[in-house]
C-alpha cells in the first residue's frame, strides 16, 4: 500500500540534496543559459556586478564565526554565478552569506516562490536559505529538499509558503529584511554556486509529455493519449467545475494545467497553492470557487479572491487530525452535500488508535473539527471514495503491510464495522464485520478509485468502478502495477464485484478521474505522467 508518511518519499526518491566530488578533469561543463525573468518577477541580485553590489538594496556580508571559513567570490565555473567556499561547520561553527532586503525586494506578498540556479562541485553541503522579516522571524528551508545530486547548475523553485520558522510561523512576506544562505547544524564543507536569485511573482512551468511506455496495453476500442507529465510525486488529479485539469504533489504544490493550443494535450502549468505536509487530496466544489486540500492532519480551504489564477486565502478548516503511519486521505462530495474522506490508522496493525482512525468520516461545506462525524469504522486506510449514480459509497482498503492479508474494495454502509484490526478479508469475526465485495491480491496497493457515470465509453460501462493499482512495496511477488475495472451488480442492500485488468504494465498509477468529456483519466506517482482513455471504438 502508499502509506503517504516521510519514509515513502525516501523510498521513492524524492529529491535530497546529494554531495558529490569533484570530477579529475577540469574541464568546465557547458554554461547554463539565464533563467528568464518575466517583468513582474524581482530580481534580488545580479552577480554579472562585483560580489558586493547588491541588485536591490543594501549590501551584502560574508561571514564566518567560530571556527568556520567562508569565502564570496564570482565564479570561476559558471557565468553570472557566486561561489561559497566553506570548511569548519559544524558544532557552533556556522557561515553566512546575507543581504539586505530594502525597498522593493523588502515587500514578496504578491510573490509565490524563490528560485535560483545552484551546483554543488565537491564536497558535502546542505545549507539552508533564510527570510526574516522586520519582527524577527527567522523562517527557514533546507536547501537539500528542493535539489537533485548533480554538479551542473540546476534551477530550484521554492514556494514561499514553505518558508515557516521552529515554531511554524511564516515570515511577513510584505515586511522582510535580509535574505540568507547558512551553513550550519550539522558538519559540512564544499563549494556552493549560485546564481539568478530572484522572486516569481506567479509560477508557471512548461509540462513534459513523453510516449506511452511499451510496456503500457488496454483494451481494443480505445485509444491511450499522454496528455501531461513530470510531475514528481504525484498524488492526485480532479476536474474543476469549469473543466479545468488540477493536480497535486506529495510535496505540497498544486498545479491548474493548461492547454494553451487546445490539441487536448496541456502545454503548462501554473501554481495555484503550496506549503502543505503530505497533500494528497483536492475536491473542488461545484459553484462558489472552494478548493479543499487534504494534507497531513489537516482539511484546508483555499480561494482566489482577487481572480489572478493563484490562491491568496487559506483557511485551515479541520486541524491537528491524527495521524501515524496514514493520515486523511481523499475526499469526495455524497449526494447529501456532505465531504467525506477516509482517516488512516495509526499503525500497520494496532489496537487501542484514537478515535477517528481507521475510520470514513464526513463533514458539512466549511465545516469544522466539531462538525465530523464518522460514517464507518474498521476501515483500515481508505485511500480514495466513490459515490455511484445511485448514491452509494465505496472504498479502496490498503491491506496490511507485514502480512499477506488481502487489499480490499468495500462498499460503504453507514454505521458497519469493516474488520480492522480484528479481520481481513472474507473473515467477518463470526457475523460482526461487514466483509469486502471484491478482494485484490496482498500488496496490490488499492488506491485511487472513481465510478464511471458518462456517456462517452459504451453502455456495458456505466456504474463501472475503476481502481488504480499502486503495486507492492511489500512482499516478494509483483502485483498491482495497473488500473481495474470492476463491475457492480446490485445485490439486496449492496453488490456483487468482479474486477478485469483495463491497463496494465503502468509504473505505480496512483489516481484515476472521469473528466468533463467523459474520457478516463490516468495519473502516475512516480513520473507524474497523465493519460487520457478515450473510447474510439464506434457506437
Amino acid at each position: 500500500m502508499i502509506s503517504r508518511t516521510p519514509w515513502m518519499i525516501a523510498f521513492l526518491g524524492v529529491i535530497l540534496l546529494a554531495m558529490g566530488c569533484s570530477r579529475p578533469d577540469a574541464t568546465p561543463p557547458p554554461q547554463p543559459s539565464p533563467m528568464p525573468l518575466a517583468a513582474s518577477d524581482l530580481l534580488l541580485f545580479d552577480f554579472r556586478q562585483a560580489v558586493e553590489a547588491n541588485q536591490l538594496g543594501g549590501p551584502t556580508y560574508c561571514e564566518a564565526h567560530n571556527g568556520a571559513k567562508l569565502t564570496c567570490t564570482p565564479s570561476k565555473r559558471f557565468d553570472r554565478a557566486l561561489t561559497l567556499s566553506v570548511t569548519g561547520i559544524g558544532g557552533n561553527g556556522y557561515a553566512v552569506w546575507r543581504t539586505d532586503l530594502t525597498g522593493s525586494a523588502s515587500n514578496l506578498a504578491d510573490f509565490q516562490a524563490l528560485r535560483l540556479r545552484v551546483a554543488v562541485t565537491d564536497g558535502a553541503l546542505n545549507p539552508h536559505l533564510y527570510l526574516i522579516d522586520a519582527d524577527g522571524v527567522r523562517a527557514w528551508v533546507e536547501l537539500g529538499k528542493f535539489v537533485h545530486p548533480t554538479e551542473a547548475m540546476q534551477e530550484v523553485m521554492i514556494p514561499l509558503r514553505w518558508f515557516r520558522d521552529g515554531n511554524g510561523r511564516r515570515p511577513d512576506l510584505g515586511r522582510l529584511t535580509e535574505f540568507q544562505i547558512v551553513f550550519e547544524w550539522e558538519e559540512m564543507a564544499g563549494t556552493l554556486h549560485v546564481a539568478d536569485i530572484f522572486f516569481d511573482r506567479h509560477v508557471q512551468q512548461t509540462i513534459r509529455v513523453e510516449p506511452v511506455p511499451e510496456s503500457v496495453a488496454w483494451p481494443d476500442g480505445f485509444a491511450l493519449t499522454p496528455v501531461a507529465g513530470g510531475f514528481t510525486s504525484a498524488t492526485t488529479i480532479t476536474f474543476g467545475p469549469n473543466g479545468d485539469l488540477w493536480l497535486s504533489q506529495q510535496d505540497g504544490n498544486i498545479w491548474k494545467l493548461v492547454d494553451e493550443d487546445g490539441d487536448g494535450v496541456y502545454d503548462r502549468a501554473d501554481l495555484f497553492g503550496s506549503g502543505f505536509e503530505l497533500l494528497v487530496g483536492l475536491l473542488w466544489h461545484p459553484s462558489d470557487g472552494t478548493l479543499y486540500a487534504s494534507s497531513r492532519g489537516f482539511i484546508t480551504a483555499l480561494r482566489d479572491e482577487d481572480g489572478d489564477g493563484r490562491a491568496d486565502s487559506y483557511t485551515d478548516l479541520v486541524t491537528d487530525l491524527p495521524w501515524g503511519r496514514h493520515h486523511n486521505n481523499g475526499l469526495v462530495w455524497g449526494p447529501d452535500g456532505m465531504i467525506y474522506f477516509g482517516l488512516g490508522s495509526e499503525g500497520d496493525i494496532q489496537e487501542d488508535e484514537p478515535e477517528l482512525m481507521a475510520t470514513i468520516l464526513r463533514m458539512p461545506h466549511l465545516g469544522t473539527n466539531a462538525d465530523l462525524e464518522i460514517v464507518a469504522r474498521g476501515v483500515r486506510n481508505a485511500y480514495d471514495l466513490a459515490f455511484n449514480a445511485r448514491g452509494d459509497l465505496f472504498a479502496t482498503e490498503n491491506g496490511p503491510d507485514y502480512n499477506d492479508a488481502p487489499d480490499e474494495l468495500n462498499h460503504i454502509i453507514p454505521g458497519e464495522h469493516y474488520g480492522y484490526p480484528y479481520a481481513f478479508g472474507d473473515d467477518d469475526g463470526g457475523g460482526k464485520y461487514r466483509t469486502p465485495i471484491w478482494l485484490f491480491e496482498p500488496h496490490a496497493s488499492a488506491n485511487g478509485i472513481v465510478a464511471y457515470e458518462a456517456e462517452a465509453f459504451p453502455q456495458t460501462y456505466r456504474g463501472n468502478l475503476f481502481v488504480a493499482l499502486f503495486g507492492e512495496l511489500f512482499g516478494n511477488q509483483r502485483a498491482g502495477h495497473r488500473i481495474d475495472r470492476v463491475i457492480l451488480t446490485p445485490k439486496g442492500e449492496s453488490y456483487d464485484a468482479k474486477a478485469e485488468p483495463f491497463i496494465t504494465g503502468l509504473d505505480r498509477p496512483l489516481d484515476v478521474a472521469v473528466g468533463p468529456d467523459g474520457s478516463l483519466y490516468v495519473m502516475e506517482y512516480v513520473s507524474g505522467a497523465i493519460y487520457r482513455v478515450s473510447w474510439e471504438g464506434g457506437g
